[in-house]
């Protein structure tokens, strides 16, 4: 699997959030998007999805495994999503649909992209490999009424099901705690290992734990790119030296 994104410009309006951004992902590889609010790090990732609304003009190229998706049609995004590439979002809370039991938006998901039988037991397998103890219960548990964790796992659990070969992350740590935060990570470094991965962030040492290499958003625009231990270890922009600053006592 490659990535490509070539000279991507995102505009709303008269507004241009994303200006003029290039990178790329091979095949197994993680590359982490780091920036603060506004960097347009987010919007990046959605661009790589299909998920921009209709407001958003974008130019420029992207390409998976030489696909190119700029313009793309909608049919055509959906046959793409959750089977060769998926996403797992920040807020579970509301990427999960708070009116159905999250077995069975995850046997949804098995639905769309295969014609498979067993879609409970492959529910509850995938469950379990994401560390649910019970899944079972969680399976036909409603969003509300897991925990953040939980939700976050069932998250992951139904973005790795049908054995994606991109996933796309964005903050998926951040509405957790400390201590669940790093069983997170822990098990997006486990279940990400042979696929390639997006990882967007704020946090230089959450994108350390996960990303080998990382490039640096300020509003828009790439200032820095390199591997992760360069860049928290010798940074050579202003951007992203407040940003080790600000990270110290966590890198």
């Amino acid at each position: 699997m490659s990535l490509v994104v070539q000279n991507l410009t995102i505009k709303f309006a008269d507004t241009t959030v994303v200006d003029d951004v290039s990178f790329a992902v091979g095949d197994g590889e993680r590359l982490g998007i780091i920036g603060a609010s506004g960097s347009g790090k987010s919007v990046t990732a959605l661009a790589v999805a299909g998920l921009l609304s209709e407001t958003a003009r974008i130019s420029g190229s992207i390409r998976l495994d030489g696909q190119e998706l700029v313009g793309m049609r909608e049919k055509h995004w959906r046959k793409l999503r959750g089977n060769r590439f998926s996403m797992v979002f920040q807020e579970p809370m509301t990427a999960l649909d708070p009116t159905m039991p999250v077995g069975r938006q995850i046997a949804e998901t098995i639905g769309l992209h295969s014609r498979r039988t067993g879609k409970r037991r492959s529910v509850e397998a995938e469950l379990e490999r994401v560390g649910i103890s019970d899944p079972r219960r969680v399976a036909d548990s409603f969003p509300h009424e897991l925990s953040g964790g939980q939700r976050q796992r069932a998250l992951i659990a139904m973005a790795i099901v049908n054995q994606p070969d991109l996933v796309i992350c964005d903050e998926p740590t951040t509405a957790l705690d400390v201590l669940v935060q790093r069983q997170i990570l822990d098990l997006l470094d486990e279940v990400l290992v042979g696929r390639s991965a997006l990882f967007i962030t704020h946090d230089l040492a959450v994108v350390r734990q996960v990303c080998p290499r990382a490039i640096v958003m300020q509003s828009g625009r790439i200032v820095e790119e390199g591997l992760v231990d360069q860049l928290i270890n010798q940074p050579r922009h202003d951007y992203t030296r407040a940003l080790v600053t600000a990270a110290k006592g966590e890198l």
